[in-house]
């Protein structure tokens, strides 16, 4: 019995923990995550409180929890898209989102083959896992910045766009490494899975789920967000199940869902009567967000294993994160005309520029190789590293802001 209450006292403490932290996100601009690593690493690997070794449980039910976090998040974010304002920036933010993913992918990938003696294979899958933003601080982040619609809008767009980039181009290339296959053919095949099917698993079960709110509104309004919970995890299980992409399908299903009111090709007598529910679920979907993805980085701090010389990879992954930096720099300026309010440009650029926090993507990508067998040297310690660093950037990104702001 003392065990279990201890684990829960743990369990609660890390929630209550994560409410300070997400505080101080909101007051200090500091962000929540690189608290959280840190705690995952004192917990598992440094006081040895969780058996995290590779035969642990927590290490076997890794792909379970990053599938639970990734659905959840990503429905949220999903949610805060208005189609309308992505209209508007569409075409700017695809250029953006594609130049800094593609120029960051081959940077990283360079670096990784030639300083770590990886094969080509391996670093071009971590290389495009550590190729975006994560979308799983927006929550937090957009109630902590006062930016346009259409920059909080490029930032969503461009965060979701990189969670399915940063995870089916690798997960691409480490079928290439699991099978030894490699043809035009399967390359192309794989894409038009994951996207296209992903995007049609979405649209149904956003169709089916208007559908059942409307037609039992007397039994499920008051079970309408709890209800839906349940259809995320359908969304997500059905789509990785057919052997699409569970995060673009729950994404998918969210923005629709979020986006009713905007579709005037419906008939109202469709949308009015759900439209309370959608209010309700939103509201209610921030929490369940902030409870993943607080017990989701404490989670991949404990999975962390330091091994080999600490002091080169730390200098890898700060150079690999400074490079990154230098990349969004470079290409924040294909965004000059989304920046509608011009008193706060300066501030505005400020946020595109340090948004180089990496999440969820490549922590999952990290430990696929070793479910298979598969043996790369380091990997997951260069990817801890940079996540840890790269939120760094981030918290001192909003610090600049912040300062901006005032000056303006």
């Amino acid at each position: 019995m003392i065990e279990v209450a201890l684990l829960f006292l743990l369990f609660a403490g890390i929630v209550f923990l994560g409410y300070i932290l997400n505080s101080m996100f909101y007051r200090l601009k500091i962000s929540s995550i690189m608290p959280l690593l840190l705690i995952g690493l004192a917990i598992g690997p440094i006081l040895h409180l969780v058996d995290t070794s590779s035969s642990s449980v927590v290490a076997q039910v890794s792909p379970f929890v990053t599938a639970i976090a990734i659905a959840f998040v990503l429905f949220d974010v999903g949610m805060n898209i208005r189609l309308s304002s992505l209209r508007d920036i569409l075409l700017k933010a695809s250029k953006f989102t594609l130049a800094t993913s593609v120029i960051t992918g081959v940077a990283v990938t360079l670096i990784l083959y030639y300083l770590q003696n990886w094969s080509i294979v391996q670093a071009l899958m971590a290389g495009f896992a550590l190729s975006g933003t994560s979308s799983i601080t927006l929550p937090a982040l957009f109630k902590v910045i006062k930016i346009s619609d259409g920059m909080k809008t490029t930032l969503a767009y461009q965060s979701v766009f990189n969670d399915v980039f940063s995870l089916v181009i690798p997960l691409i290339f480490f079928n290439i490494l699991a099978t030894g296959t490699y043809t035009v053919n399967f390359v192309a095949a794989e894409l038009f899975g994951f996207i296209v099917g992903s995007i049609l698993i979405g649209i149904l079960f956003a169709a089916f789920w208007v559908f059942v709110l409307k037609k039992f509104k007397k039994y499920s309004s008051e079970y309408s967000w709890m209800l839906t919970l349940t259809i995320v995890l359908a969304v997500y299980g059905s789509a990785e199940y057919l052997n699409f992409n569970g995060a673009l399908a729950t994404f998918i299903f969210g923005m629709l869902l979020a986006n009713l009111p905007d579709m005037k090709f419906l008939v109202r007598s469709v949308i009015t009567p759900v439209l309370q529910d959608i209010s309700h679920i939103k509201v209610y979907q921030k929490e369940i967000t902030f409870f993943v993805s607080t017990f989701f980085f404490v989670y991949i701090g404990m999975l962390f294993n330091p091994q080999g010389p600490q002091g080169i990879l730390i200098a890898l992954a700060v150079g690999m994160s400074i490079i990154m930096l230098g990349i969004r720099y470079l290409t924040s300026g294909i965004l000059s005309g989304i920046i509608s309010d011009k008193k706060h440009k300066k501030s505005d650029t400020t946020v595109i520029r340090f948004y180089v926090a990496q999440g969820l993507a490549p922590a999952i990508i990290a430990t696929l190789p070793a479910t298979v067998g598969i043996v790369i040297p380091n990997l997951i310690d260069i990817v801890f590293l940079v996540i840890l660093i790269t939120n760094g950037m981030l918290s001192i990104g909003l610090y600049r802001y912040a300062k901006q702001r005032e000056k303006e």
